[in-house]
């Protein structure tokens, strides 16, 4: 059997992070088996339906590297085939019309059994589920299918062999299987997946962050990085393997390894497979990823080999693209500000003054500035000062940050350039008492 796999998305709203990881396991299954991904629009909700939600899915897809076969399927081009289809159950006496709207005439006793692949038979007795012995609206009076019909006859028609979709639907199962009877289609597999869930683990919402594709792809989350962690919601690889290239998940992706519960979405989890990434990307491809960023802030990139070498500096410290700017906004601000903290270091050590003003006019004289120049000479010059390495360097990479923290402290410097280095030195000796 040649497997064949939809994604049936509503355009109602941006793609979030539950149904890319559902869109991600029937293109993993179909590549996975050589079969083939479908892409269905269903878009039958005539005032919720909007093309702003439809192109931000298709690039969300796309941005992800889910790409589908064949055309995109509309659902509301094919309202002829709906309703030939329900004409078919007239004819056979399954369906009448009330109302202005067209009724589905449901099975009233017995039992319903879903075979799902993950969670095996489920039994839906119909003396206990009594809605599902209610009629089923199959077209409603605006003349629009509704969406258990329209999904039942697009499947058919499309072949599909696998419906790989998220627990919510397994209640829609049971209105959906008679359709199939009445209709003489042959039934899919079914596979309900686990949903997402939030920390707290209730249903994955809003309140717990971005759930928007397009949000953490803004915020600096790399494609691959995303399909990683998303293919680990509810599938595991074996071993507690963590970092998985897509060529590999493709490899081992199977549907019997998909788990039975809810998979806990973990935030820091993700940033951290995200840096891991990060430090994995050339810094050419890398530095490309990041000036978006940069200019979004009119930062300058014009110089190319200053830039990279700048990412190379910052690479390890980046967990995502968007913490760039601000993590390295001191080589490209023009002034800094000394924050109370940077003036309480200023005034530990009498010396200081005197070192900052010493070290500008070091460094102004060097003819040569790089790092390896820098380090030798500012070493002498604190035996000179007779400073310690800690007593001389923390206070001098405040003086040219404004932090604490920042990379290497030679190579800083190096970057920086000798005119902004020596200027920010005498900015500090100036603010000193």
């Amino acid at each position: 059997m040649s497997v064949k796999v939809r994604f049936a998305p509503s355009p109602t709203g941006y793609l979030h992070i539950g149904s890319a990881r559902t869109a991600l396991f029937n293109w993993l299954y179909a590549r996975h088996e050589g079969g083939k991904f479908y892409l269905r629009i269903e878009d039958t909700d005539r005032e919720r339906s909007k093309d702003e939600f439809l192109q931000e899915i298709l690039g969300s897809l796309k941005s992800l590297g889910l790409d589908w076969d064949g055309d995109l399927v509309f659902q509301s081009r094919r309202t002829d085939y709906y309703r030939k289809m329900a004409d078919l159950l007239v004819q056979k006496d399954m369906a009448y019309g009330e109302g202005g709207a067209l009724h589905f005439r449901s099975p009233k006793t017995g039992k319903i059994i879903v075979q799902d692949l993950l969670h095996g038979p489920i039994e839906f007795d119909l003396d206990q589920h009594l809605s599902l012995a209610e009629d089923l609206v199959i077209f409603k009076s605006d003349g629009s299918p509704t969406y258990n019909f329209a999904v039942v006859c697009d499947d058919a028609d499309m072949g599909i062999t696998h419906v790989i979709r998220g627990d919510d639907h397994i209640s829609n199962t049971p209105k959906q299987l008679p359709l199939y009877e009445a209709l003489g289609f042959q039934k899919p597999i079914f596979c309900h997946i686990p949903l997402i869930l939030g920390e707290d683990r209730s249903r994955m919402s809003k309140r717990h962050g971005a759930t928007a594709i397009r949000e953490y792809v803004e915020a600096g989350y790399l494609p691959d990085a995303l399909v990683n962690y998303l293919s680990l919601l509810g599938w595991s690889p074996g071993n507690n393997q963590e970092i998985i290239s897509r060529q590999e998940l493709i490899q081992k992706f199977e549907l019997k390894r998909v788990l039975k519960t809810g998979a806990v979405f973990n935030k820091e989890k993700l940033e951290w497979l995200n840096g891991q990434y990060v430090r994995k990307l050339p810094i050419p491809e890398l530095t490309d990823n990041l000036i978006p960023y940069l200019e979004k802030r009119r930062y300058k990139t014009e110089d190319r080999a200053w830039l990279e070498r700048l990412v190379l500096l910052f690479q390890e410290r980046i967990f995502t693209l968007n913490q760039f700017p601000d993590l390295a906004q001191f080589f490209f601000e023009e002034n800094i500000e000394y924050n109370e903290e940077a003036h309480k270091e200023f005034a530990k050590d009498a010396r200081l003054k005197n070192a900052f003003t010493r070290y500008a006019a070091m460094l102004e004289s060097l003819p040569v500035f790089d790092a390896k120049t820098i380090e030798e000479k500012s070493r002498a010059l604190m035996k000179d000062l007779e400073m310690s390495g800690k007593e001389f360097i923390h206070p001098c990479r405040v003086a040219v940050t404004g932090r604490a923290i920042s990379p290497s402290f030679f190579e800083t410097i190096a970057l920086l350039g000798k005119e902004k280095a020596t200027r920010r030195l005498r900015q500090a000796a100036n603010s000193i008492k």
